[in-house]
């Protein structure tokens, strides 16, 4: 699964939880080498004393004793810092040591999140471990901003954000799956993951239908009378309702159907929710709900841009949460994401002429939605084929008639 891993270490709780789940995951993981890494910040200690020289007391402002107080500062910093950074690494060598793991430490100076992207592309690390937050840890402060920026910036590798014990018994493994290529990896280790610990694995779909019903009353509120006639806007609204917001549910059920199959192939079964609402928010309260040992998510999802560094959902969630969260890099090969077989993806209806001469009237973004929709009602009907009556049914009043 991950066979060179890097846990961030500080001395703090969350860093002695990271540790900790470290140890465990390179203990089950075959060839799996350990990387224990404290950064310390000499140069920073040293430019802030020189910044306060002016304003040292008289007696210190001569140049004998200002050079004293300069080497002595010097020592106390660069030795003693070095000395503290050996002491945060010792409890991890002593327990890598008792498990017989591969394992080795490192302690570069530098400033922290640099140094820590620096040792991840030298050592073609696949996992870095680090707590939520480290030493500066405040309430009011949900992420540390060394461990923001290492989610932001460390695209190289997956990244496991601790904030609780590692441990899942009674604990699910929650995975958001949105049918975007990354999410499939992200199911990937989830299940892989789930085998590791011996945990259950839950996969989550969540679907954003209100978005829609929140434009189109603002679009409303916006249009004059004759304009919304024009526009045939009470149409449109209904399309929405009725059409495209089933129409996502029934893909987003797809997507979960094709995480089956996959987590099938990996000898696993899992189990499946979809969800309508906000997609970090109802993460969020899944997992609260189902009380997860580990959320995983795709760095990116299904609207990706080049652009972008991390998701929003995903850096939302990351704020958010207050479990532990692996946040997964998109594969570098193309995964074998399962196909549906045609009678689970299109229902093999046959549609009479007139019905599918009515759908080509679906703008073309939304049509495969909306075919998808009526064939689903039409399934509910115990129809055999989808007729005219069926699409009108379906689609309202939306400007779709017969003529």
């Amino acid at each position: 699964m991950y066979t060179k891993i890097i846990n961030a270490l500080d001395g703090s709780f969350l860093s002695d939880l990271s540790m900790e789940a470290g140890l465990i995951i390179a203990s089950r993981t075959d060839n799996a080498h350990l990387i224990g890494c404290h950064v310390y910040a000499s140069r920073l200690h040293r430019t802030r004393f020189e910044e306060m020289e002016p304003g040292l007391p008289e007696q210190y402002q001569e140049e004998e004793n200002l050079t004293y107080l300069r080497d002595t500062h010097e020592d106390l910093i660069s030795e003693g810092l070095q000395l503290i950074s050996d002491a945060y690494l010792a409890p991890f060598v002593e327990k890598a040591n008792a498990l017989d793991l591969s394992y080795s430490g490192l302690t570069p100076e530098g400033h922290h999140y640099v140094k820590l992207l620096e040792a991840l592309r030298e050592a073609a690390a696949d996992l870095l471990i680090l707590g939520a937050a480290g030493l500066g840890v405040i309430e009011e402060e949900p992420l540390g901003s060394l461990t923001e920026r290492l989610l932001l910036y460390g695209e190289m590798c997956d990244i496991l954000v601790i904030r609780q014990a590692w441990q899942f018994k009674n604990r699910p493994i929650v995975v958001g799956v949105d049918g975007s290529p990354n999410s499939y990896q992200a199911l990937k280790r989830a299940v892989e993951m789930g085998q590791l610990m011996g945990a259950e694995v839950e996969a989550v779909a969540v679907y954003d239908p209100f978005f829609h019903s929140t434009v189109f009353q603002t679009i409303a509120s916006s249009l004059t009378e004759e304009t919304a006639e024009k526009f045939n806007f009470t149409a449109q609204e209904q399309l929405h309702d009725e059409i495209i917001d089933r129409g996502l549910e029934t893909l987003y059920r797809d997507g979960l159907r094709r995480a089956m199959m996959m987590a099938e192939e990996m000898g696993c079964t899992i189990k499946t929710e979809a969800i309508a609402g906000k997609v970090y928010a109802q993460l969020h309260h899944y997992a609260a709900l189902r009380n997860a040992g580990l959320v995983v998510v795709g760095r990116h999802g299904l609207h990706y841009e080049k652009e972008s560094v991390i998701g929003s959902n995903t850096h939302k969630f990351a704020r958010l949460t207050p479990f532990n969260l692996l946040v997964v890099r998109p594969a570098e090969d193309d995964l074998n994401i399962p196909e549906l077989h045609k009678n689970e993806e299109t229902t093999g209806l046959i549609w009479d002429a007139e019905a599918e001469r009515i759908l080509q009237r679906v703008p073309m973004f939304v049509r495969k939605m909306a075919k998808r929709s009526i064939e689903a009602r039409a399934v509910e009907k115990g129809l055999g084929r989808v007729t005219v009556e069926l699409v009108m049914q379906v689609s309202g009043k939306m400007g779709m008639d017969k003529k």
